[in-house]
């Protein structure tokens, strides 16, 4: 692989390696010029935002993409976190153009969507029922009213730093200081129905005691997919809890689900939910989500027009059948666990090559997460149990970004995603472009 610095040489950062890597990617900057003049920010995505531009790729393919500038990176955002088998996965491929000459959108029923609903069923085992939806967001949204449809209590519970969507009812308490709403345009009304509580399970005793609370949602992986790790035995005590007073409990497992195990946290776990919200993977990369669940649950979708217990739920691309396709792809490929302990394995040596590399290099942290991730704590762990990326600025962040990018390594954000498709190779490069990294750093934004 070829490295910026062998590709442009001569560059001299004139303000560290953001300058040096926006010097060195002129078509990602022209094409961000173009993008603020008819998309607000630039981006279509809030993730996407950054100084002084966005990174913008061309092609991907496995492990690894290429930006607009030619330059090859080892990619561990992996599309958010949706392609456990890589990019352009060939069966996922074929799927995708097998069925794309057959139809776009029917706008009936077709066979796909029962064959994706029967592997979700086989594989997830809280899930007796499925309903898709076009998005996680989507998802969360759906349990949560399906929730408070069977229950006839109008609160929800969730717990601080837990990311579950944009939509109106989670957008409270996921960034410090976890109090109110998150974005403006949430009404103010919508408060008192939403409780957001720390990850702590007498808290969340204290939330349910009242009796009017319809569910309780969170992340089974920790706060943003185990960036914040739960504590232990939290999952079986709040599932006692919920099973207690007659709460729904709804796991989110968009980012975790057929990731950790076939089965998702839940199955590693053994702790079943009420309700599972899913995306990303389950869609193979496509646009796509899903609500599985109880059956007595999920069945307030198919009650009769006139029954007031009905939770109607139109959606124009509900199992679209390119997203079916390219879900059943995927997920037949998950079943056998083989492609997530295969990601999970280089995980770990992941994990313990950054945090050597830490340790040679004086910088206090650690390289921590589960499964097929793994998150960077540069300083020490003080806020960890509350703040997510905690102990990193905002300008270290950005120095680590861009210093990674021209050493030919994308992170998400001091995170990241391994697939099936990550070698042994793109380990060790990962190490030795995050200690060519930290040399680089400005002394100044180190702990």
């Amino acid at each position: 692989m070829t490295t910026w610095q062998e590709q442009v040489p001569g560059i001299v950062p004139p303000n560290g390696r953001t300058d040096a890597w926006a010097a060195a990617n002129p078509r990602s900057g022209a094409l961000a010029q173009r993008a603020r003049r008819t998309l607000p920010g630039g981006v279509t995505h809030d993730v996407r935002r950054a100084v002084p531009f966005p990174l913008a790729v061309a092609r991907a393919e496995g492990a690894h993409k290429w930006d607009l500038d030619g330059h090859e990176i080892i990619c561990y955002v992996m599309g958010h976190g949706a392609l456990l088998l890589g990019h352009s996965d060939p069966a996922v491929v074929a799927a995708v153009r097998r069925q794309a000459t057959l139809a776009f959108h029917p706008g009936a029923c077709h066979e796909l969507e029962c064959e994706w609903a029967e592997l979700v069923v086989d594989l997830v085992p809280s899930a007796e029922l499925v309903r898709f939806t076009a998005s996680g967001t989507e998802a969360s949204l759906l349990a949560l009213r399906l929730a408070r449809a069977a229950t006839g209590r109008p609160r929800v519970v969730k717990l601080a730093g837990h990311f579950h969507g944009w939509h109106d009812q989670v957008s409270f308490g996921t960034d410090p200081p976890f109090r109110g709403p998150d974005t403006a345009g949430v009404p103010d009304v919508l408060g008192p129905v939403v409780t957001v509580v720390p990850a702590d399970a007498r808290a969340v005793a204290d939330a349910l005691a009242g009796g009017d609370v319809a569910a309780v949602i969170l992340e089974p992986s920790g706060a943003a997919w185990g960036t914040v790790p739960l504590p232990a035995g939290l999952l079986t005590a709040v599932r006692e809890l919920t099973a207690a007073t007659g709460t729904v409990l709804v796991f989110d497992e968009v980012v975790s689900g057929f990731r950790w195990s076939p089965g998702g946290v839940q199955a590693a776990a053994g702790v079943a939910p009420d309700l599972t919200a899913l995306g990303k993977i389950l869609a193979g990369g496509m646009p796509g989500g899903a609500v599985a669940g109880r059956a007595e649950l999920m069945e307030h979708l198919s009650l009769p027009g006139d029954d007031e217990r009905r939770v109607a739920h139109p959606g124009t691309h509900n199992a679209h059948p390119v997203s079916a396709a390219a879900g059943i792809a995927a997920l037949r490929q998950c079943r056998s666990g083989q492609p997530q302990e295969h990601a999970a394995g280089l995980a770990a040596a992941l994990r313990s090559g950054l945090t050597s590399a830490l340790a040679e290099a004086g910088v206090p942290g650690r390289a921590y997460g589960e499964s097929s991730t793994f998150h960077l704590l540069i300083g020490d762990d003080t806020g960890l149990k509350s703040l997510k990326a905690a102990g990193m600025s905002p300008e270290l962040s950005a120095e680590l970004h861009h210093g990674m990018l021209l050493e030919g390594v994308q992170l998400f954000h001091g995170s990241g995603f391994l697939s099936a498709a990550h070698t042994e190779d793109d380990v060790e490069r990962t190490v030795a472009a995050f200690a060519a990294t930290l040399a680089r750093l400005p002394a100044a934004l180190l702990p």
